[in-house]
């Protein structure tokens, strides 16, 4: 899946002119996507990151962006909790996971890489 970024948004929904994690106009490939309860919508991205740094992946709100491209990835699996749903990597689901690789564990960013580099190749 891939959006297009349509608008800045700050934290509390409010437009702004410059974000440090998203450009205007810029197609970004979808990594997971996350409902709240209310149905409130964010889609898990990779943002801006020098070269060679580990990677950041950001939660944005889906308002900023329209659907370029509706390729659901074969490595996406749902899961759902009491408070949320949503779809990502099955690999990234495992307990501790995001924990680890925010904490730059090297024994998670192969799984990250491999599984990250899956969605890329299915919707070039």
């Amino acid at each position: 899946m891939k959006v297009k970024c349509i608008k800045l948004l700050d934290a509390d929904g409010r437009e702004t002119e410059f974000s440090s994690w998203l450009t205007l106009g810029r197609t970004y490939h979808v990594m997971s996507i996350f409902s709240d309860k209310s149905g409130r919508r964010s889609y898990g991205i990779i943002n801006h990151h020098p070269e060679g740094e580990w990677p950041q992946l950001g939660s944005h709100q889906a308002e900023c962006f329209e659907i370029v491209s509706e390729v659901t990835p074969s490595n996406w699996r749902e899961w759902t909790s009491e408070s949320a749903r949503g779809i990502s990597p099955a690999a990234w689901q495992e307990s501790g996971f995001y924990e680890a690789f925010y904490d730059h564990d090297p024994a998670t960013y192969p799984i990250f890489e491999r599984e990250r580099d899956i969605i890329l190749s299915e919707d070039p």
